[in-house]
C-alpha cells in the first residue's frame, strides 16, 4: 500500500495535509434536487495544487436523494498527496514538450505553461514548476459555476471555459467546455476525465456494475478475480480489499463513436447509480479502482486551429432504483 501511496503522491502533486481540518476557499451551487461542494481553484490556498489535473471543477461532494456520489476515497488520518484531488477532474496531454528545451516551458491545459527540467519524457508522475499560472476568474449562480482560465505564451495561448451546472429540476449535471485557441499555432492534445467515484461511501465489489451500450472487451489487473466482463456489463465477484486495485488500460468496444460514450455505475445495495454520457466520440475508455473509488475513465481527441474554438461536453443523470439488494 506505501509504495501505490509514494507513486500517486509524485502524480498527484502537492501534499496538504488533513483536508477535514483545512478549510479551502469553495461554493455550494444545488438545482433544489441536486446538491454539490466544489473547491475553487487558488495558487495560495486552494485545495489542489498540482500539475496533472485541471484546477478547476474539483467537486467535493455531489447529494441526490440521500446519495452520495463524490468525496475522499482515501484516509483521512494519513492522506496521501495524490487523495489532494476528487470529482470527475480532467487532465489533458501536455503542449510542445518535445519541443521544448531544458529551462523552457511548456503548457498543461487549465493549469498554466510548466518548466521542463530534463530532457526525459513528460512524467504523470511528476510535479512541475508552474511558471506562467496564466489569469483565472470564476463566476458563481445558484445553480452552476463557471471557470476561465486564459493563458498567454510564445506557442500557446487559448481561453478555457467550463461550466458545472446543476440542470434546473432535473436531476443532471452538465460539464461544459469550450477551448479557444488564441495563439498562432495548432493545439493539438488529447482530455480524459478520471471521474473518482465515490457512491454512498460503500466498498467497491461485488454490489456494483457498470454497464454499457454495446459489448466491450478487454485485459486488465484484477479481471477473473475481482470482475468480469459480461457482454454489456462489468460485474465483480467480489470486493477489493485492501491496498488492492482494478485496471483495464483499454476497454475495446467503445471507440470512435457519440452513441458508445454511455456508460452506467449502480449501487445495488443502496440503490444510487449515475449515467455518464458525452457530446463528443471516445477516443479510449480506460478502468480504475480501489476499494473507494471506481473510476471510468473517459478519453477524447482535441485539435483547435487558431482562431477557431472546439466545445464538448458531460453529462451526469444521478437515479434511484426501486430494485435494491438487501
Amino acid at each position: 500500500m506505501k509504495g501505490i501511496y509514494i507513486l500517486f503522491a509524485i502524480l498527484f502533486g502537492v501534499f496538504h495535509g488533513n483536508s477535514q481540518d483545512i478549510k479551502y476557499p469553495e461554493v455550494e451551487i444545488s438545482n433544489g434536487i441536486i446538491k454539490a461542494n466544489l473547491y475553487l481553484p487558488d495558487a495560495e490556498n486552494g485545495y489542489y495544487k498540482g500539475t496533472r489535473f485541471d484546477w478547476s471543477g474539483v467537486i467535493s461532494s455531489l447529494e441526490f436523494n440521500e446519495h452520495t456520489y463524490f468525496g475522499q476515497w482515501f484516509d483521512a488520518d494519513n492522506p496521501p498527496a495524490f487523495a489532494t484531488i476528487m470529482g470527475p477532474v480532467e487532465a489533458y496531454a501536455p503542449l510542445n514538450y518535445n519541443d521544448a528545451v531544458i529551462g523552457e516551458s511548456f503548457v498543461k491545459i487549465g493549469v498554466g505553461a510548466l518548466k521542463k527540467t530534463s530532457n526525459e519524457n513528460y512524467s504523470d508522475f511528476k510535479n512541475y514548476e508552474i511558471v506562467n499560472p496564466g489569469k483565472r476568474s470564476i463566476k458563481v449562480k445558484g445553480n452552476e459555476v463557471e471557470f476561465i482560465h486564459i493563458l498567454n505564451t510564445d506557442k500557446v495561448s487559448y481561453q478555457y471555459t467550463k461550466i458545472i451546472k446543476l440542470k434546473e429540476h432535473e436531476q443532471k449535471m452538465v460539464i461544459s467546455h469550450v477551448l479557444k485557441n488564441t495563439g498562432k499555432h495548432q493545439i493539438k492534445t488529447f482530455g480524459f476525465n478520471h471521474n473518482f467515484l465515490v457512491i454512498d461511501n460503500q466498498t467497491i465489489g461485488e454490489d456494483f456494475e457498470m454497464i454499457f451500450p454495446v459489448e466491450v472487451s478487454g485485459i486488465g489487473r484484477g479481471l477473473g478475480d475481482i470482475f468480469e466482463i459480461e457482454d454489456k456489463r462489468l460485474v465483480f465477484k467480489r470486493d477489493i480489499i485492501g491496498d488492492e486495485s482494478i485496471a483495464i488500460k483499454h476497454l475495446n468496444g467503445l471507440n470512435n463513436n457519440v452513441d458508445n460514450f454511455d456508460v452506467s455505475i449502480h449501487n445495488s445495495k443502496t440503490g444510487a447509480g449515475v449515467k455518464i454520457t458525452g457530446d463528443q466520440p471516445l477516443s479510449r475508455f480506460r478502468l480504475w479502482g480501489t476499494a473507494r473509488t471506481i473510476c471510468p475513465e473517459t478519453y477524447m481527441d482535441i485539435k483547435v486551429t487558431p482562431g477557431e474554438t472546439f466545445s464538448w461536453s458531460y453529462f451526469y443523470e444521478f437515479y434511484e432504483s426501486k430494485t435494491v439488494k438487501h
